[in-house]
């Protein structure tokens, strides 16, 4: 007797067993898998743009008698414009290679246009940077930029410190002293354009039409 109920008992629990595996599989197909959330991913950071000299306008004529602005000694970084302004001078002379592609070319005279540039913001009276950014503007068509600078390169020379700089790289403008008869080819386009015979007869009043640059003095 007792053979027989503990018999139905083992029955029992089979079933309850199998009805659990049951409501297990039934839970396990019902059950909704999300997908994992998106990673979280950082902001994308804009590159900041880098401002560069616009090389593609032409300048307004400057006031001739004009003389750049008044500047304090203490308040000229002078060894600071003489580094830009060589850094620029070394961009202008690596354009001149031929081999060098034309983009390549091209952004070599806007880095150095943009140096010189800085240059003369920390040190209006640096003759370097003023000339080269002047030769600058003529190699690449911007003429009248170019002789807003080498008006305030003649009245540079005004100044007692920098007449023997000026000097100098006016014998490189109009083929003078150790320049003799080698004219600057930076400035090759310009020579026969009225705006530059106008400037070096105003600044070389003996300087006639049919004399050569030479004369001036």
């Amino acid at each position: 007797m007792m053979n027989h109920r503990h018999g139905k008992t083992n029955r029992g629990v089979a079933w309850l067993f199998v009805a659990a595996l049951f409501v297990l599989c039934d839970c396990q197909q019902n059950l909704e898998v999300k997908p994992p959330p998106a990673p979280r991913r950082p902001k994308a950071i804009k590159a900041k743009k880098t401002v560069k000299a616009d090389t593609r306008r032409d300048c307004e004529p400057t006031d001739p008698r004009s003389l750049p602005p008044s500047v304090a000694y203490p308040q000229r970084s002078i060894d600071e414009s003489k580094s830009l302004a060589n850094q620029g001078f070394n961009k202008l002379q690596r354009a001149e290679d031929p081999n060098v592609p034309r983009i390549e070319r091209e952004e070599l005279i806007t880095d150095a246009v943009d140096l010189f540039i800085t240059a003369l913001r920390s040190d209006p009276y640096n003759v370097h940077a003023t000339y080269n950014l002047a030769a600058a503007y003529a190699r690449i068509d911007r003429p009248q930029c170019s002789i807003n600078l080498l008006e305030r390169l003649f009245n540079l020379r005004k100044l007692r410190s920098q007449k023997a700089a000026v000097e100098l790289k006016l014998d490189r403008l109009l083929g003078r002293g150790e320049f003799r008869r080698k004219l600057d080819p930076d400035f090759r386009k310009m020579r026969d354009m009225a705006i530059f015979r106008d400037l070096v007869k105003r600044f070389c009043p003996p300087l006639s039409a049919d004399a050569t640059y030479e004369q001036c003095r």
